[in-house]
């Protein structure tokens, strides 16, 4: 299972699953293409720059830093103040000339493809299925059929993040296929209009596919051109979903800057699309639609969050808010009165922005405790006794269950060594979620207490300011509760295996 790949739950209809599947091949083609650029080689070399690497493999940096990326999310490639190296396994695997590369293999894996490409003929008795030519208008309508059931699985949970709802003016929805977007928010909006402007032929699929009057109530369309129409009237709310990756950086802007310039008195924009520096469900997938972009489209890119809000400030929309959807995008969404709220976890973005490596939220009801951690403690660890901040100096797990049945919120976040930068970390994600308005968060971390060099011998602590309890310490099994979110969380048992730490928030 490729790392952020959903498995699928019989207990449950999750379209995403599916949809991972249909894209599964991108995962592939990456590792394929950068085994083929000798990308790994080029790093192992010491080729650790973009410019170096491009230079060796005759590549373009701009597209090459797209691979990259990707290969980043992969976990196959990392990158540290603009300077990339290969991971462990990649390092290990796919470099030629070491010991155990099997990047031969891989390719060799990669040159079946074309008869995989034949596998519904050689099942099939009539040998008669090949895709027949479709003309234009037969593509465009059957483009516009499918993008509209994915908007329609994705409106229903962009509709629930957004709890301020009021919207003074018409909707425009950019871009927005046949209006199934519109047609859900309208439902909550009480003498409310609608625009929804798309490409002429788009319209007239949207039409085929909706042709009932019903399903336009509300509902004005207008077909034309984004870039150069013009319009006469002004939104209080602008959609633009999955539309700005189909154009390039300056486009992209440009477009933005205009449909800001459309809203009115505290107006609010929504921009739903995928993007490369989230990671949310699919950490991956920002990334890899990017490629797909690149690959399938004239000057297409998936613009990162962080750039998009820039732009937004730039405009005068400084009240700028995101979150992630359960599936594998995001939704941005902004104004200028700071009214705006957006159902999300703001923290999140905080762990991962003071380089934790993964973050999840969970409810406090997720996190084990069990009695046999701190015999694990007692009899397993060489330290036992030697830190104040373990046992036996730490909490019992019961006393650590009535504390976490106090709290209702976690988020549990993963990082790697040295034990006192991620301590650090943690300090540093219990203050902001402190100064956010959170007065009972408090985090556990991972291991012994590195504050200090040692414990004074009089086991009096001389930090309580900056000392904290390890997870294990109070009780929890760091094990279950990790895999219970999805985790990988393994004992080290060869050389060259780096260890985890996972560490705690508890906030209400």
């Amino acid at each position: 299972m490729v790392p952020g790949f959903k498995k699928s739950d019989p207990a449950h209809t999750d379209f995403q699953y599916l949809e991972d599947l249909s894209c599964a091949y991108w995962y592939s083609e990456v590792l394929f293409a950068a085994l083929e650029l000798k990308i790994f080689m080029y790093i192992d070399k010491g080729a650790a720059s973009l410019q170096s690497l491009a230079k060796e493999a005759l590549c373009n940096e701009s597209e090459l830093f797209r691979l990259l990326r990707c290969m980043e999310r992969m976990t196959l490639v990392v990158s540290y103040e603009d300077k990339w190296s290969n991971c462990q396994v990649s390092s290990m695997y796919l470099v030629p000339d070491k010991e155990a590369y099997m990047g031969d293999f891989f390719l060799y894996r990669h040159y079946m493809r074309p008869n995989w490409a034949k596998l519904s003929e050689s099942v099939s008795s009539t040998k008669s299925i090949a895709p027949r030519e479709l003309g234009y208008q037969e593509r465009n309508f059957l483009y516009v059929k499918s993008m509209d059931t994915l908007v329609k699985q994705k409106a229903v949970e962009v509709a629930e993040l957004i709890y301020t709802q009021n919207v003074n003016g018409p909707i425009l929805d950019l871009g927005g296929g046949a209006g199934s977007m519109i047609r859900l928010l309208l439902t909550d909006q009480d003498n409310c209009d609608a625009v929804l402007f798309e490409l002429p032929e788009v319209i007239e699929a949207a039409k085929e596919l909706y042709p009932k009057e019903s399903d336009w109530v509300g509902i004005k369309t207008l077909s034309g051109d984004f870039r150069t129409h013009k319009f006469d009237e002004v939104f209080g709310l602008i959609i633009m979903s999955n539309f700005l990756h189909a154009y390039g950086p300056d486009e992209a802007k440009d477009l933005l800057q205009k449909a800001v310039s459309l809203l009115g008195a505290n107006g609010k924009i929504i921009i739903h699309d995928y993007f490369p520096d989230r990671r949310g469900a699919n950490p991956q997938k920002g990334a890899l639609y990017d490629l797909s972009m690149m690959l399938n489209t004239y000057n297409g890119a998936c613009h990162e969050a962080c750039v998009i809000t820039q732009w937004l400030k730039e405009c005068g929309l400084y009240n700028v808010q995101m979150a992630d959807l359960s599936t594998d995008t995001s939704i941005i969404i902004a104004d200028g009165d700071g009214k705006t709220k957006i159902q999300s976890e703001p923290l999140i973005d905080q762990a991962l922005a003071l380089g934790f490596d993964q973050a999840v939220p969970l409810n406090t009801k997720g996190i084990v405790t069990a009695p046999w951690v701190e015999m694990k403690c007692r009899y397993g660890c060489g330290g036992y006794g030697k830190n104040l901040q373990c046992p036996p100096h730490g909490m019992s797990y019961k006393k650590t269950r009535t504390l976490l049945d106090s709290y209702t919120r976690a988020i549990l976040v993963q990082g790697a060594p040295p034990g006192k930068s991620f301590h650090d970390k943690l300090l540093a994600l219990e203050k902001k979620a402190f100064l956010k308005g959170y007065p009972k968060a408090v985090v556990f971390g991972a291991g012994p207490c590195p504050v200090c060099p040692t414990c004074p011998e009089d086991g009096e602590c001389r930090n309580h300011a900056l000392a904290r309890p390890s997870m294990e310490s109070c009780g929890i099994d760091v094990y279950s509760t990790a895999q219970n979110l999805g985790l990988s969380l393994k004992p080290v048992k060869e050389k060259g295996q780096y260890i985890k730490y996972i560490g705690l928030l508890v906030l209400e």
